[in-house]
């Protein structure tokens, strides 16, 4: 009787497995690796910077002040400056509160009108309170707040 030799060894069988096993984990923690790096790095890598913005001497009480910051960001390998415009409005001695000039209709910058006391879109109409909340016309959303600190007689915003 013959003896018949096979070529599918269990043990062989059994040993390439566990190599392209161990392959394929390797590659796939690389993997995870740098993609794990690139959603952290943008993630992280963004700070929320403090800005000063004005002084309390210079804000009237419970009166909007448009403020213009310059903000300096990076795109891509290029530095690129913003300007932003907020209003700020002094509540009390020590007290500030910031409201974003963007109409959350369409984008367009808003104006202080003093007369009638309120914020008004000049591109579809739209009408604010002096908090920012809508009072007529087409906006979805009350203007956007942005968070204030007071440093000694230093206010600044967090953009």
């Amino acid at each position: 009787m013959p003896i018949e030799t096979s070529t599918t060894d269990p043990t062989r069988r059994r040993f390439l497995s566990r190599i392209t096993n161990g392959i394929l984990s390797v590659i796939g923690g690389v993997l995870a690796f740098i993609g794990g790096g690139a959603v952290l790095s943008s993630t992280v890598r963004r700070q929320e910077d403090w800005l000063p913005a004005s002084t309390l001497l210079d804000l009237p009480d419970n009166e909007p002040t448009p403020v213009t910051l310059t903000v300096s960001r990076l795109d891509g390998f290029r530095e690129v400056i913003d300007r932003r415009t907020i209003f700020l409005v002094k509540t009390g001695d020590s007290e500030v509160a910031a409201i974003d000039s963007t109409c959350t209709h369409l984008g367009c910058l808003v104006a202080w009108d003093r007369e009638a006391q309120v914020f008004k879109c000049p591109c579809h109409g739209g009408v604010y309170d002096r908090t920012g909340a809508v009072k007529d016309g087409p906006p979805p959303l009350p203007l956007m707040k942005v968070s204030t600190r007071v440093d000694g007689e230093r206010v600044l915003v967090q953009v």
